[in-house]
């Protein structure tokens, strides 16, 4: 088995000569603009590829230190599996220093290695101090215990040894998700002459492969992998953990921009609210109160938004738990993904966490269920959660959009629903997955949400499937709500008639008075033939309500008793069938027609033969040519 592909990034505090030793162990200046030339500071994301004493290759992504500068420094470290923590043996440790710590173990990097950079420039009891220093601030955090080496990128000092300590501890780093569908979180957007669109960034799981088709997230839009590139060389395909550049066709410049992410088509939920477990930082000298405004960042996105506790008013520093992020802008997370929480303003990291649920219910105090699930999303127990996540929505559920949701592969949640004790909803060629629970509750909000509305409306014979949805839950898919629906008729709580839904011990009454309006309808527009009246008048002459009367009227052409051939125009049947064998016998004989030889051989007037003749011009029956019929293919 090849080694995985694994990302290096740099971190700490600026002017602590993080590009200079990327420079030293790679050959390549990651400082690409001119800005960056003439302050010495790195601003955007520098990218290199370092190579192992082992043969590994390794992504090298320098972020810069400046606190500024954190949000670059934030979208860098989201996608790094290894870092290379800098601090300058003549500083020690500075503010950005803690920063830049506190962001990788909030995001959980779980392997580092330190280096004491410019360590020429001190002596050897200096350096001693320094890195002891070092060793008890990265204690506790996600990197405790990582090497320390003194390095100096002006002499060479000590990277022979600060290349051995990096390929040691990529050894031991863990795989990226290649199991789970493409995902690559944007960084940088530009266009190449005769190439197009490109897009670069950390793959975070998945492959990403030449001609494979891409969604845009949260945009929508979508389109196709023209070709990949892994530093510099094209490729057919990269796997997760790689830094790639994708060039995209069918997708202008202006149709994705940093912040946005590349993924397989319909594999991520854009959502405006996430549940998540969320870590205070220690290092504040406040608490955090539920509901505080601030900036969130995931992958190479930031948006505003509010935390709101779920388990207390506040949290005291160093203090985590249960929340529910509300977003202003979307975001298209993961389960398992890290983010981070800065302050609103002045900004300035204050905590962070893992996401657990990408589509929760709006709350802040969870049901028994609900803190359920999400402890099981918290453990890491797949099968408990996604019978969890079906309990908490309470709606059926195919096995994709539970994948979908925990951020899993399909086949994977698939088992799990298989072996659970599970209600299964069929629908074409989908199988819904739903507790028993949930499917009764359903039934039965269909039984009650019916009764309620025959009580509100008294003379109405039912409701339409799709407005019942609406009252019941409007969550469910129509085709899947048609399902639920047949799960009530089975139980007697229900009944279909006429396209419509109704309580089987109501509208009694308004059935009746339908049939009889019915039948006096018919009979009125058998009576009047070719020259029938509009509504108001059939109303009047029925001695029916006008909504009833227009209710009756579509129940009859649906059933094929009536025939509409305007907004306010019905003929019988019969009336029509009779018209279009006069009319294409006509033809047949003389070859075209006038409006006006068709008002003489219906007897009927212009006012009705000119919308009968566009009718059956619709139809096939007959062809427009200039202001004369001729037959038409379905004659």
């Amino acid at each position: 088995m090849s080694a995985p592909s694994l990302v290096l990034g740099t971190a700490g505090h600026i002017d602590h000569g993080k590009s200079s030793l990327v420079k030293a162990l790679t050959g390549t200046d990651p400082d690409r603009l001119p800005e960056e030339k003439e302050r010495g500071v790195t601003i955007e994301l520098g990218f290199a590829q370092l190579t192992l004493p082992s043969g590994r290759s390794m992504g090298v992504v320098d972020v810069p230190g400046h606190e500024r500068f954190v949000r670059q420094m934030v979208a860098g470290a989201t996608g790094i599996d290894v870092v290379l923590f800098v601090v300058a043996a003549d500083d020690g440790v500075m503010p950005q220093t803690r920063e830049h710590l506190a962001i990788i173990d909030l995001l959980g990097i779980p392997a580092g290695v330190v280096a004491l950079t410019k360590a020429d420039l001190v002596d050897e009891e200096w350096l001693a101090l320094v890195a002891e220093d070092v060793r008890e601030l990265i204690s506790g955090t996600s990197i405790a215990g990582a090497p320390i080496v003194p390095v100096s990128s002006k002499t060479g000092q000590g990277l022979d040894d600060l290349l051995a300590a990096i390929d040691e501890v990529a050894s031991e780093a863990a795989s990226r998700h290649a199991d789970l569908p493409m995902r690559l979180p944007v960084d940088r957007v530009f266009t190449i002459a005769g190439a197009g669109t490109v897009v670069t960034g950390t793959l975070w799981s998945g492959t990403a492969e030449r001609d494979a088709q891409v969604e845009v997230y949260p945009s929508g839009r979508r389109g196709r992998i023209r070709s990949v590139q892994v530093h510099g060389n094209s490729v057919e395909k990269a796997r997760a953990g790689n830094r790639v550049a994708l060039n995209l066709a069918g997708l202008e410049r202006d149709e994705v921009e940093r912040g946005d992410v590349v993924a397989e088509p319909g594999s991520l939920a854009v959502t405006d609210r996430f549940d998540a477990y969320v870590t205070y930082l220690a290092s504040e000298d406040k608490p955090f109160e539920t509901g505080t405004r601030v900036h969130v960042h995931h992958g190479t996105r930031e948006v505003l938004g509010r935390v709101l506790l779920m388990d207390a008013e506040a949290l005291a520093p160093g203090e985590s738990g249960y929340a529910q992020v509300r977003l202003e802008e979307p975001l298209m997370p993961r389960y398992g993904d890290r983010f981070i929480v800065r302050r609103y303003s002045p900004m300035w990291t204050i905590g962070g966490g893992v996401i657990l649920d990408v589509l929760p219910p709006r709350r802040t105090r969870l049901k028994e269920h609900e803190r359920a699930l999400l402890d099981a999303l918290r453990a890491g127990d797949l099968g408990s959660a996604a019978v969890g996540l079906l309990r908490s929505r309470a709606v059926p559920m195919t096995s994709g959009q539970v994948a979908m949701a925990l951020g899993l592969p399909r086949p994977q949640v698939a088992d799990q629903l298989n072996r659970a004790a599970l209600e299964r909803v069929k629908v074409g060629a989908e199988t819904y997955f739903v507790t028993a629970e949930a499917l009764a509750d359903l039934v039965e909000a269909v039984e009650r949400e019916l009764m309620a509305f025959h009580d509100e409306n008294p003379t109405a014979t039912g409701i339409s499937a799709l407005a019942l949805r609406d009252r019941v839950d409007r969550r469910l898919d129509p085709k899947v709500f048609d399902a639920l629906v047949e799960r009530a008729v089975a139980a007697g709580k229900a009944a279909v008639a006429g396209g419509e839904v109704r309580h089987p011990r109501a509208a009694s009454a308004a059935l009746a008075e339908e049939e009889a309006v019915r039948v006096r309808l018919l009979a009125l527009l058998a009576a009047q033939g070719l020259q029938p009246e509009g509504m108001s008048e059939l109303a009047a002459a029925a001695g029916a309500p006008l909504d009833v009367v227009r209710r009756v009227l579509t129940k009859l052409v649906a059933s094929g008793d009536v025939v509409r051939v305007g907004p306010d125009l019905h003929f019988h049947a019969a009336a029509v069938s009779e018209a279009r064998e006069r009319i294409v016998a006509y033809l047949r004989e003389h070859g075209t027609m006038l409006a006006k030889d068709a008002r003489d051989v219906t007897g009927s007037s212009r006012k009705y033969v000119v919308p009968l003749l566009e009718y059956f011009d619709v139809q096939g029956v007959t062809k427009r040519q200039g202001d004369e019929r001729v037959l038409g293919p379905r004659a």
